[in-house]
């Protein structure tokens, strides 16, 4: 008789040898599962944040005023009428109607209907009131747009500002609160700088929101720099015009310019959304004029909409203006001119706060001219060129320098992606608006920044490539696209399509940068992958993981060399990789479409742990990563708005994630929600049910699979129900079981369970005896719970698939091994309870075995929960905590092996 040992474990998944050859404590497979400190936990669990909302209210313009009639029998659908996005579904509780009529006011009461009568559908946005029937209602209401979140954004203004967060979806952007409950609010507006601030200058009545033109796979890249938050949608490949550009008004819609005096001109535009109080650049002009109006920023400070078309004062408060001109082109910095565009913006604070509109704060458009006169650009052709979009932004050395720049001229459609192009702005300030009496290039000529974050400079120059000292371009020449950009030591690690390089400092303003190829075999394909260790940077590459420092790369991923080519290419599956450190528990997430899965979202999650340097997969949905600082968080009075009993909450007081102000990985999907990841064992709400029919469930985007587990949770009712999915019809809708649903009016959401799957080595423990191996009995090591339970599976000669100890000729095994103390759960009498349970009680730990008498060539173990166990209708073993740290086996030699 001899015992196998197991534990403690030091390494984790490892598929790059057949399982009877690799170590003891690796695993041929490692699935929502991971090694961690000497143990094996299950996936840690996730709280919830918020899912992403906007507040509407027809009777205000800055959330386009409109009013609603009601047909014939007193209906009308609110996602429709006010153009909604299509899954749109309304907060239960926030909906608020006025009968513009009868001044009747409907309130909800969080139920469907309404008092003082009358129903809302709020996953539909349907609304009945049959006593206004043909009468025009106002709403006030909060809706959740339901779209995938594209970005979560640190923001800190200043080094002594405490950090917050700025969300985007595909089309907006939301501040997240840092206190609890940590609300949500869209900020999806221009800067609106305060009246009197500048000379003649009247802020906007209107605060003008913004639509941004993202896709479901277009990350938001953004940087700190110079007390604003730089954001990009960045660019799509194969890349396309589409939705990206400037927005200005071009020369052919610009007419009947006039000089006012030294600092105002008057000009009819067409086709122009200009207001009192936006901000304008101007730049192209020519004539004796052209040179005190080129590179001015002004303000309108009024409008004449009696003349076609309108005509416009702008103001520009330093400048010195005179002699003739011949039109240019108005670059518009608080409005857009066309909405199917987008270029790079910066945000300096949240411009609405209780959805109260607070005038100074906002995003600014930011389209910088790249030079005085015409210059060539990268391999253009010599014109004037301004930078409009980019792939990455990153500070450095004092400069801001955008990585794969699209830049256009003036002319309608001609913008170009430079994928080998860095374009780096002045030592001092990125930010070009700005008013001034003289020659802009000029060292005596003194411009007065306009429109920027306080206390900030501002000059024209700041990109300018065609004079020496201001801004300036480095092309490649590697015939490569720039995908993955961070920063080592002293220098920025480029990853191009095939290779590595470092951008380094010169300290000459002539040249300031210089480019040097580290690796010319392993390169990076995702922007949003790159991971700062200190020993180098951590990214996806078409050829695997790779770690590349100053002066060599390699690829970490060696044990599980196939995974790498296991992520999925097609739906612009390299544009959706993300990734995110958790510096707490010292482990790396690469989130990512699995090749095997037909949907669009990343389902997978690749962990990284970095300090024993293991892997293990995790089947979960998310589209990116951020991180999140709580300045005020769980109480004994508010854990329960957030954790259904105090048992669910299974993270300890003192663990790194429930301190105040330290920065916690925080996660979000396709459906806007946002959570906190490693947060216990339970899992969050993460999907939300937008119909229901019987069994049949429509979820958009659900990503979910068939034999999947999840908590079908009725917000309305307080009920949740255990179920999973008996089949997939399509992306939007599944079958589930035990669900049975009529008159579905919203309020459900899913909670997602998730099935942990840990299984050994296959043992060959008398292999140099030229026999097979009996097992008997096995000891396994868990960390002690009230309630849980494992399934323990025994496989038998290089069986992976078939579980021995489930049933056999002679006898029926039961694979069900207990992590809790035995009491009740076994049958056993008080008598018999009070003689086991007070020491098992007291153990951090607890050793539960399986008895078994069963030969093979090889022995291997799993532990997993059952079908029976995640389907507990009391939730007592899906969410209870798995933290195996051992095993001992009882294995002896028995019958030849052939």
């Amino acid at each position: 008789m001899a015992k196998l040992v197991v534990g403690s474990i030091e390494k984790g998944l490892r598929t790059n040898r057949t399982a009877f050859v690799i170590d003891n404590d690796n695993f041929p497979e490692l699935r929502n599962a991971f090694t961690w400190r000497g143990r094996v936990r299950r996936k840690r669990g996730t709280s919830l944040l918020g899912q992403l909302q906007r507040y509407f209210d027809s009777t205000s313009v800055a959330y386009t005023s409109t009013s609603v009639s009601l047909d014939s029998n007193g209906d009308a659908n609110l996602v429709v009428a006010y153009s909604l996005p299509t899954a749109s579904s309304l907060k239960i509780g926030s909906l608020v109607v006025t009968d513009t009529v009868s001044t009747t006011v409907y309130t909800d009461n969080g139920d469907g209907t309404l008092n003082p009568s009358g129903s809302i559908n709020y996953a539909t946005g349907a609304l009945t009131i049959a006593a206004s029937a043909n009468n025009v209602i106002d709403c006030q209401f909060t809706y959740y747009p339901t779209l995938p979140v594209m970005g979560l954004e640190t923001i800190q203004l200043n080094p002594t500002a405490f950090p917050t967060t700025l969300a985007f979806d595909t089309q907006k952007a939301y501040s997240i609160s840092t206190s609890f409950p940590y609300p949500i609010e869209n900020v999806s507006y221009f800067k609106n700088a305060p009246t009197a601030l500048y000379p003649s200058y009247v802020e906007k009545t209107v605060d003008n929101s913004i639509t941004w033109n993202g896709q479901d796979y277009q990350q938001v890249w953004s940087t700190n720099y110079e007390q604003a938050l730089f954001t990009t949608y960045g660019i799509t490949f194969p890349f396309s015009q589409t939705n990206v550009g400037m927005h200005y008004a071009p020369t052919t819609d610009i007419s009947n310019a006039t000089i006012a005096s030294t600092t105002q001109i008057t000009v009819q535009i067409a086709n122009s959304p200009l207001v009192v109080g936006d901000f304008v650049f101007f730049n192209e002009w020519t004539g004796s004029a052209g040179a005190a109006l080129n590179f001015q920023t002004g303000y309108i400070t009024a409008v004449n909409t009696g003349t076609t078309p309108s005509t416009y004062t702008i103001t520009f408060p330093y400048a010195n203006i005179v002699g003739t001109h011949a039109a240019g082109i108005i670059q518009y910095l608080t409005n857009v001119s066309d909405n199917t565009k987008d270029c790079i913006r910066w945000y300096d604070g949240a411009p609405v706060v209780n959805n109260a509109f607070v005038a100074s704060n906002g995003f600014v458009n930011y389209c910088p001219p790249l030079s005085f006169d015409v210059y060539p650009i990268g391999n253009l052709k010599a014109d004037i060129y301004y930078l409009v979009s980019a792939q990455i932004i990153v500070p450095f050395k004092d400069r801001l320098l955008f990585f794969g720049c699209v830049v256009q001229t003036s002319t309608p459609g001609s913008q170009v992606y430079l994928p080998d192009t860095i374009i780096y702005t002045q030592n001092g300030t990125p930010y070009y608006t700005a008013s001034f009496s003289g020659d802009v290039r000029l060292a005596t000529t003194v411009p007065i920044p306009l429109l920027t974050p306080t206390d900030q400079n501002a000059t024209a120059t700041t990109c300018f490539c065609d004079i020496a000292g201001f801004g300036g371009f480095l092309t490649l020449g590697y015939g490569q696209k720039i995908n993955t950009v961070a920063s080592n030591e002293d220098v920025l690690i480029l990853g191009l399509d095939n290779a590595q390089a470092r951008l380094v400092y010169t300290g000459n303003d002539i040249t300031p940068f210089a480019f040097y190829i580290i690796n010319s075999e392993y390169g990076s394909n995702a922007a949003f992958s790159a991971i700062n260790l200190d020993r180098g940077v951590l990214t996806t590459g078409r050829n695997g993981l790779i770690l590349t420092s100053q002066v060599g790369a390699q690829r970490i991923d060696l044990e599980i060399p196939d995974q790498i080519f296991q992520l999925s290419l097609p739906n612009k599956g390299t544009q959706r990789i993300t990734a995110q450190r958790d510096f707490i528990n010292e482990y790396i997430y690469f989130s990512y479409v699995d090749n095997e899965n037909s949907t669009p979202f990343n389902n997978q999650t690749l962990l990284y742990n970095y300090r024993d340097q293991t892997f293990a997969l995790f089947d979960e949905s998310y589209t990116c990563y951020g991180q999140f600082q709580r300045q005020t968080g769980l109480t004994w009075a508010t854990i329960g708005q957030v954790y259904p009993t105090w048992g669910s909450w299974t993270d300890s007081w003192n663990a790194g994630s429930s301190t105040l102000l330290q920065p916690e990985v925080i996660a979000g999907n396709q459906q806007g929600f946002v959570c906190f990841r490693n947060d216990g064992t339970n899992e969050s709400i993460s999907l939300s049910v937008q119909n229901a029919t019987s069994a049949t469930l429509t979820c958009v985007n659900h990503c979910l699979n068939t034999n999947d587990y999840f908590v079908y949770v009725d917000q309305l009712n307080n009920t949740e129900t255990i179920s999973k999915v008996l089949s997939v019809i399509d992306d939007n809708t599944i079958v589930a079981l035990g669900v049975n649903i009529t008159n579905y009016i919203g309020g459900s959401f899913i909670k997602k369970m998730y099935v942990p799957f840990i299984q050994s080595k296959q043992f060959p423990m008398a292999w140099e005896m030229g026999r097979k191996t009996r097992i008997g009995t096995s000891m396994f090591l868990f960390s002690t719970t009230a309630y849980g339970q494992v399934t323990v599976n025994l496989y038998l000669s290089q069986d992976a698939a078939n579980a021995a100890n489930v049933q056999n000729d002679s006898c029926i095994y039961s694979t069900v091994v207990f992590t809790c103390p035995e009491s009740t759960n076994l049958g056993l009498t008080q008598y018999t309870q009070n003689l086991q349970m007070p020491a098992a009680f007291g153990q951090s730990q607890i050793w539960h075995r399986v008895n078994t008498s069963l030969i093979g060539d090889t022995v291997q173990f799993a532990i997993t929960l059952s079908d029976a166990q995640m389907l507990d209708p009391n939730q007592q073993f899906q969410f209870a905590e798995i933290e195996w740290h051992g095993a001992i086996l009882d294995v002896n030699p028995s019958q030849m092996l052939c």
